[in-house]
């Protein structure tokens, strides 16, 4: 009796998943495997060690920043 709201849910999330994908590579004029690829390693970090937190920045580089300028402005 359950099944039906979750999967429900789960086409939801799945048809949204898709959208956004879709979105992002006509905004970008890159491929949703590209993308992944080139912006895995724009990720910050938060790490505590003795009771200090630390937050280290991604560096990144050239073809991230040309993805992430083209989703912020639209071209």
């Amino acid at each position: 009796m359950h099944a039906k709201p979750y999967a429900d849910t789960h086409l939801t999330v799945v048809f949204a998943a898709l959208a956004i994908s879709r979105d992002l590579q006509a905004r970008t004029a890159v491929t949703i495997k590209k993308l992944v690829q080139t912006l895995r390693t724009a990720r910050s970090a938060t790490i505590e060690i003795n009771g200090q937190r630390m937050t280290l920045e991604p560096k990144i580089d050239g073809p991230a920043t040309a993805i992430l300028n083209r989703l912020e402005t639209g071209h």
